[in-house]
């Protein structure tokens, strides 16, 4: 017997003793047990956000002087930088367009462009709001991206201890989506958490051994298909946690499991598979095993859809301990609507994190905010009132004032520097004398044509409040502004979850129109100065955002990463979405 076959049985026996261990530790055990598991980690992070600037200081120098043979170290004197100062004087602010010239070097082969290591793997980002762009991955990259996901994962597991006990179901990209001329993949920067990290997640290597769904699924192209298989296989598996990045697709998950419902209950009654499902054979033969007969989960299934007229997760994985996913930006629209399908289980945050880098680390499941995690890549902020100025002021983590917004720059080991990630980041409050933040909205996705300056963030602000005010229920909107009459006026697309009188309809119409007023003073000023007319609404046809989301998905975004923004400067998209009927519109 080979020492490899013996390797591989012992680790199957260690799992299954795991797992038969774990269901009797005690909460407080499994808390106390991460703590020491990432007591070197947690030491790490309490020393560094005591003093940010030098925290911050090492990290540049490292990246500074490890890249100083480098084209892009060459050509702009990394050599003789000593300083956070004199990496700034020598080092221009950047987009992808300046760049994305070395990278295109670096996709072809050539070494030593914008750093020393060797690149594997380019992560691709999703292309939702522009152009897709390749980011390179390296070695340190990822380890820069995950120093600060150890101490999450920490405070993971304070706050759900009973992940433990179960499964995670989430919504993975694990596709390489192809290869350069030279040969490197390219795909979602979760493949490369996974691939280059020799099959952990990068975010909880602990749970691997729990996450039970086997990753063949998610490479199924057909949208319906792949949620289908996906909601099959965790029907007899014990979900501990369910988690996405973004909200949308946990509310995603909920609606297919209603819709699946009574296909779902005929296989789990069976046992099986619906044979008109086109997958691969090995796929279908890999999970006949596991999908024996469950009359169970059949039960549990018609009497969650039979007293709420909806499947809930909560009535079908009775050990669903909690949730995870976005919860700045545009999630509060998304955030509203769980309780109708988890009940009061606590969220929490991922923190913010982009293709791009990982950039706070939340600490709890109150609320989004994260503290900067100056342990990984060198971070510099752009006050948002000066994202136009010629010569901006760019701070430092320690200059940062609370209740202000920046724009972020950030420098690291995939060889960008001093880049623009185009994100605008609010400071809340500070973690011993580290800025705590949360992620607000991407920079260029704003409507102003009086001077109002409405941002993402403000249209879900309001329509989330109008939803609670009116208890009109949305299953998408999308906010726009129309230029046909004398002055600009917004218009918001939405789908209601039920039909809605028009009387009805009005009353959503005044309370989003009236959230906007509180969100945005300069909309207010200018609505009462009449620069801008009085808004309208449009109902649009039923489906119409997950046809969009579809369509995005089509054109090459990733599952688990898109973002359906709802703010769009082109009017067209409502008739994208299918006009139902208007409303003052």
């Amino acid at each position: 017997m080979s020492m490899a076959l013996l390797e591989q049985m012992l680790a199957a026996s260690i799992l299954v003793l795991w797992r038969q261990v774990i269901p009797r530790i005690p909460p407080d055990v499994i808390r106390m047990l991460a703590r020491a598991l990432f007591s070197k980690s947690w030491a790490r992070f309490e020393k560094v956000t005591a003093d940010p600037r030098l925290a911050q200081h090492g990290r540049l120098m490292e990246i500074v002087g490890r890249n100083r043979d480098t084209a892009f170290g060459r050509e702009h004197g990394f050599g003789e930088i000593r300083s956070i100062e004199d990496f700034q004087r020598r080092v221009p602010i950047l987009g992808y367009d300046e760049l994305g010239l070395y990278i295109q070097r670096m996709m072809r082969g050539e070494r030593d462009v914008l750093v020393s290591d060797p690149v594997k793997y380019f992560a691709r980002t999703s292309g939702t709001t522009g152009a897709a762009k390749y980011i390179p991955v390296t070695e340190r990259y990822l380890e820069e991206f995950r120093s600060g996901r150890r101490v999450w994962s920490r405070q993971v597991a304070q706050v759900f201890p009973g992940l433990v006990r179960g499964t995670l179901l989430t919504m993975h990209s694990p596709k390489i989506e192809g290869k350069t001329e030279a040969g490197i993949p390219y795909g979602s920067i979760t493949v490369a958490m996974g691939a280059i990290d020799q099959g952990t997640t990068g975010s909880l290597p602990l749970l691997k051994p729990f996450q039970r769904i086997p990753m063949r699924i998610f490479f199924i192209e057909d949208f319906n298909t792949k949620y289908y298989v996906l909601l099959r296989t965790a029907l007899v598996t014990n979900i501990s946690m369910m988690a996405a990045i973004n909200p949308s697709t946990l509310i995603l998950m909920c609606r297919k499991l209603t819709e699946f419902a009574p296909s779902l209950i005929e296989d789990c009654e069976r046992g099986g598979l619906r044979s008109d499902l086109e997958i691969e054979p090995e796929l279908r033969a890999q999970l006949q095993g596991r999908l024996r007969p469950a009359p169970d989960a059949a039960a549990r299934l018609r009497a969650s859809l039979a007293a709420h007229g909806r499947v809930r997760p909560i009535d079908i994985w009775p050990n669903l301990c909690g949730l995870m996913s976005w919860k700045g930006g545009s999630a509060p629209f998304y955030l509203r609507q769980f309780p109708e399908w988890f009940g009061q289980l606590p969220v929490m945050d991922y923190g913010y994190a982009a293709t791009e880098g990982s950039f706070s680390i939340v600490m709890s499941a109150e609320g989004s905010k994260g503290v900067a995690a100056v342990m990984g890549h060198f971070l510099e902020f752009i006050p948002e009132d000066q994202a136009e100025a010629s010569d901006p002021d760019v701070l430092t983590i320690d200059q940062l004032e609370e209740g202000r917004r920046y724009f972020v720059l950030v420098t690291g080991s995939h060889g960008l520097y001093r880049y623009f990630i185009n994100d605008v980041i609010e400071v809340v409050g500070f973690y011993k004398n580290t800025p705590e933040i949360v992620f607000c909205h991407k920079g260029g996705n704003m409507i102003s044509y009086t001077g109002e300056k409405i941002g993402e963030s403000h249209v879900v602000t309001a329509v989330s409040e109008a939803q609670e005010e009116t208890g009109i229920h949305l299953d998408g909107f999308c906010v726009t502004v129309r230029l046909d009459s004398a002055n600009p006026r917004y218009i918001f697309a939405v789908e209601p979850s039920q039909t809605q009188e028009e009387g009805s309809l009005i009353e959503l119409l005044e309370a989003c129109e009236r959230g906007l007023r509180r969100a945005n003073i300069e909309y207010a000023a200018k609505r009462e100065s009449l620069r801008l007319d009085d808004p309208g609404l449009v109902v649009v046809s039923p489906g119409s955002f997950e046809r969009l989301r579809q369509a995005r998905l089509a054109a090459g975004a990733f599952d688990s990463h898109l973002k359906v923004p709802h703010l769009e400067p082109d009017p067209a998209v409502i008739e994208k979405l299918g006009v139902l009927r208007a409303v003052r519109a």
